[in-house]
């Protein structure tokens, strides 16, 4: 595998770089990993979603990129637009590492829509001559053109009373006070993760440090605070953010790094949320970090999210190689019922479904077209489970279990196991996952994609994602279970992978 200098990742896109960023596109195309209708990055490297929001009558999400291969080296932003959630367009490159306060990349950031103009707030990655980083929460925008500008100088300075690390900020506006928001995450001085509140009358000057956003019971979180997202779902708040570091010994929590959230009150004066539990594991997978939620007010007591599939320090080899990595994660739709957060599938999700491939009622076959085979763009849905237990080998060989999702009714677990396909991956930080379902498991949903399989349990209850490398002879599809409804659908081709550098027309 390539060996990166540090000069060759501090490159900045130039028009005199498109021959090779195409020839690299071309290379990728050729990869049996490439996916039909997730979000994956055109070239080189994609981490966390950004900006995610609706405007101008579509979806728009940003992510950022290394262009010139799979390392995380200056990252850029990436534009992407789709009508539905489903179909994607590519729309080229949107925010450029250019100024002084951003002169090793452009991190993470959300949107905000007001007086018809898409801003955004994001971090200034910055380094100094002697190398000494500081990070500056920068405001650009965008408008019905698709037109994008910069404010010349940062909104917010880095506070001296924390390190180097403050970033991510999540923008908002609150009705009640009509003050605008930023929330984002930091390190304190004792290496703790905290989250800071500043606040403004106005979007683009005037922001002064509230303090930090306390949570009732929690002095701070790991080491490090990422990615911060505060949403109000019916009467109740939901805190999302991706703590570094996080040390528990409960059930889950086995990534390198977490994403968590808590659902239950925001008190504004007194800085303080007030949980309704302890915090939760948003996946319960291998490879989810970074969610956040769009600015929208489309879906009425709803958040719609977004998540970088991978992870930090996470390497993807069999890609790696091939000189991509990164997918975005299907978007979900969040809400809030008896106190408990459902996670589904965004509402148009069944304009994947095309030709119906195997279909069984109470156990018995009705059809049968997959021939024994995995698609390599699939939706599996089975229904009744809790029947009996339950066992669906995806992409497997003879005599090996491939990717592995089962049920013991006995136990009441649920497993996701990829110890034994080909192509193993971060293995440090376990092969299976398993969640105990005391009240059994009554659904189950299966979006497999080339490289990756996301498996939405109970109708949301929980979601488990997991990047996959099948190998050509890993293609057989086995089942075992009585009396269960299942269908499986040839999934349609909804994300263009073409190549688009230049910022496309809207």
């Amino acid at each position: 595998m390539k060996e990166w200098t540090k000069e060759e990742k501090k490159r900045i896109l130039d028009e005199e770089d498109l021959p090779e960023l195409e020839k690299l596109h071309e290379q990728i195309l050729k990869s049996r990993w490439r996916c039909d209708y997730h979000v994956q990055t055109v070239t080189g490297l994609m981490n966390d979603p950004n900006g995610f929001c609706w405007y101008n009558g579509k979806w728009h999400l940003f992510y950022q990129w290394f262009p010139f291969g799979a390392v995380h080296g200056m990252k850029h932003w990436y534009h992407v637009t789709s009508e539905d959630l489903v179909h994607w367009k590519n729309m080229g490159i949107a925010v450029m590492p250019d100024t002084w306060c951003e002169n090793n990349g452009c991190y993470s950031g959300s949107a905000f829509i007001e007086d018809n103009i898409l801003y955004y707030a994001y971090t200034g990655n910055s380094r100094d001559a002697q190398n000494q980083r500081s990070q500056y929460q920068l405001l650009g925008k965008m408008d019905e053109r698709g037109f994008h500008s910069k404010y010349p100088e940062p909104v917010i300075f880095p506070s001296k009373d924390y390190t180097e690390h403050q970033r991510d900020p999540k923008l908002f506006r609150r009705e009640e006070d009509g003050k605008y928001y930023i929330l984002h995450g930091a390190q304190n001085k004792e290496l703790q993760g905290v989250l800071l509140l500043y606040s403004s009358d106005t979007i683009s000057e005037g922001w002064i440090l509230c303090g930090e956003l306390k949570v009732r019971g929690y002095d701070h979180f790991g080491s490090m605070a990422e990615c911060p997202d505060l949403e109000k779902i019916g009467d109740k708040w939901l805190l999302l953010f991706s703590p570094q570091g996080l040390e528990t010994d409960r059930e889950g929590f086995e990534n390198r790094c977490h994403n968590i959230y808590f659902i239950g009150d925001m008190d504004f004066e007194n800085l303080e949320f007030i949980p309704d539990g302890q915090y939760e594991e948003l996946d319960r997978g291998f490879d989810f970090y970074a969610a956040q939620c769009a600015f929208q007010k489309q879906y009425e007591n709803t958040a719609v999210l977004e998540a970088w599939v991978g992870g930090v320090e996470y390497t993807y080899p069999p890609t790696d190689e091939e000189g991509w990595a990164g997918l975005q994660t299907l978007p979900r739709e969040l809400t809030i019922e008896d106190g408990k957060l459902m996670q589904r599938p965004a509402r148009n999700v069944d304009a994947l479904k095309g030709e119906l491939l195997f279909e069984a009622k109470n156990g018995e076959i009705l059809q049968n077209k997959t021939i024994g085979t995995t698609p390599d763009a699939c939706v599996i849905s089975v229904q009744n489970p809790d029947l009996e237990s339950f066992t669906l080998n995806l992409f497997a060989e003879m005599n090996h279990k491939g990717f592995e999702i089962s049920y013991s009714k006995m136990t009441g677990q649920f497993t996701i196991d990829r110890s034994d396909m080909t192509n193993q991956i971060n293995t440090e930080y376990g092969t299976k996952r398993t969640i105990s379902l005391p009240q059994g498991m009554k659904s189950l949903l299966v979006f497999a994609d080339h490289s990756i399989v996301e498996i939405f349990v109970n109708d949301g209850e929980y979601v488990l994602t997991a990047r996959i490398f099948p190998t050509e002879q890993e293609r057989q599809l086995r089942m075992n279970g009585k009396n269960v409804d299942m269908s499986i659908w040839q999934a349609n081709k909804t994300v263009d992978d073409d190549f688009v550098i230049t910022e496309a027309e809207e």
